[in-house]
């Protein structure tokens, strides 16, 4: 468990700059390579969260929009923050046919968060890139679902 949260650590220190370019090199690959989230994986959060159709999600770090699309497809409002630009093209692409979809290309640290906007902060492999003295009180105020693919 110490070697987790260790890992974990290690990617939130990561130089902002740096971040913001870490996949670019590979961004179309990492896309094709990465696995969907089963739906079955999906519906639950979204039963478990108790997300009606008109509820509104954060996702943090929605990087070429695996999960955004999956969670897209209920009809959702969606506010997508990734600073990575070329993940950004991707999930732009990835979502035309949703309009209640927005990608703002920014990083956690630098969007202004306004309180009870959204019913949900969605994490789907991005919450170990959040550093450790911000993540935990972006939970706390309210629902976060946090999917990790296996």
């Amino acid at each position: 468990m110490q070697d987790f949260r260790q890992e974990i650590n290690a990617r939130a220190s990561i130089d902002l700059e740096q971040r913001r370019t870490w996949y670019s090199p590979v961004a179309d690959v990492y896309y094709n390579a990465r696995p969907h989230y089963p739906k079955e994986l999906i519906d639950r959060s979204v039963a478990l969260a108790q997300l009606d159709s008109d509820a509104s999600i954060l996702e943090v770090g929605c990087g070429p929009g695996n999960a955004t699309v999956a969670f897209a497809q209920f009809g959702f409002s969606m506010t997508c923050i990734e600073p990575n630009q070329d993940f950004c093209h991707l999930v732009q692409h990835n979502c035309d046919r949703y309009p209640k979809v927005t990608i703002c290309n920014t990083s956690f640290e630098e969007w202004e968060l306004e309180a009870k906007q959204f019913n949900a902060v969605l994490f789907a492999n991005a919450f170990h890139w959040i550093p450790s003295e911000i993540r935990y009180t972006i939970i706390i105020g309210g629902l976060a679902l946090i999917i990790r693919a296996c």
